[in-house]
């Protein structure tokens, strides 16, 4: 994963997501720092414990790292506040709120405004979206509704696929549809 993260930090920013047990298991600490080391932008760890969010945080923190974090609609006004002081970059809202990453079904766009509109009275931080944008189309219908759009699984599937220059085409294609301006680039 590190030649990967350096690979792609040259050309653009990176955010490294991943799930806690694999953070825990290589050592938060190393894991900060390694990433770093790498070219990571920051890690979003989207199962990240409630009791390890501020130490998380502040590892993070010290290794020059922001630490974006998913938040549910469901979230408690508890929980939400808590994810709010422990995240820096921006908050992660899912387009399909209790769907697995991968999911390629329907959006609900009246509650995704309605969750974006709560994590905005909770925080000044920028809130993406991310998890069911599958194609352009529902990339396009997610983007007046929030600062960034993630899109992760359908690249992820080109790559492996029909390749490199294929995923590289996919992510023309939606960064297109949300109107952000694509340079030409070498993919090599």
């Amino acid at each position: 994963m590190l030649g990967t993260v350096s690979y792609a930090s040259r050309r653009a920013p990176v955010v490294v997501m991943t799930y806690w047990e694999s953070v825990a298991l290589y050592g938060p600490r190393r894991f900060a720092r390694e990433m770093k080391t790498a070219g990571a932008a920051g890690i979003m760890v989207v199962d990240l414990p409630d009791a390890q969010a501020r130490t998380w945080a502040d590892t993070l923190a010290e290794a020059g790292l922001s630490s974006p974090r998913l938040v549910p609609p469901h979230t408690t006004d508890d929980t939400l506040a808590q994810a709010c002081a422990t995240a820096s970059g921006w908050l992660y809202a899912p387009a399909a709120a209790h769907e697995p990453t991968g999911y390629q079904g329907p959006l609900d766009l009246a509650a995704l405004a309605r969750s974006v509109r709560r994590l905005r009275k909770a925080s000044a931080l920028p809130v993406v979206a991310g998890i069911g944008i599958s194609t352009p189309a529902l990339a396009q219908a997610v983007a007046p509704l929030v600062n960034g759009v993630m899109v992760g699984s359908p690249i992820v599937g080109a790559l492996a696929s029909t390749g490199r220059e294929a995923a590289a085409g996919l992510v023309v294609d939606f960064a297109t549809a949300v109107g952000t301006p694509v340079a030409e680039a070498s993919h090599g």
